[in-house]
């Protein structure tokens, strides 16, 4: 019996070493694939804005983005300290979000600007867990 408890366990740990996707990130291929706006945090999409029920709105000046549900329960903010321009651009952020209705918050996150297509623009960290699509509203 203890013999199959240690190969149960060792079983299990080289599965989760041989996992192609570690958990708790953004799989970053998928993740510039899609141009919905969006906040992921761990791997796990927190919201996500459609048009019929949703509202975005850009602080140029301030370097805030903030997407809500039209009743403004369920949103994410981010304050960042500049627009990124270009891809590869990094900027210094703060998050604010919504979940299972309690306001969570991670500050002093760097995310870098993914990809820059049109007015969309995919942030992300360096260790992936912290990424949002953003929309630069001009």
């Amino acid at each position: 019996m203890k013999a199959l408890r240690h190969l149960l366990a060792a079983l299990t740990a080289a599965l989760t070493l041989l996992s192609c996707q570690p958990q708790g990130v953004t799989e970053l291929s998928t993740f510039v694939a899609d141009g919905t706006v969006r906040l992921e945090v761990d791997g796990v999409r927190v919201f996500s804005y459609y048009e019929t029920g949703c509202q975005i709105a850009l602080n140029e000046k301030r370097g805030e983005f903030r997407a809500h549900d039209d009743t403004m329960q369920e949103y994410f903010i981010i304050s960042m300290d500049k627009l990124p321009r270009k891809a590869g651009d990094a900027v210094n952020a703060n998050l604010c979000w919504t979940e299972s209705g309690y306001e969570r918050e991670r500050q002093n996150v760097t995310l870098v600007a993914r990809s820059i297509r049109g007015d969309v623009i995919w942030l992300c960290d360096e260790a992936q867990h912290n990424a949002a699509v953003i929309r630069i509203l001009e």
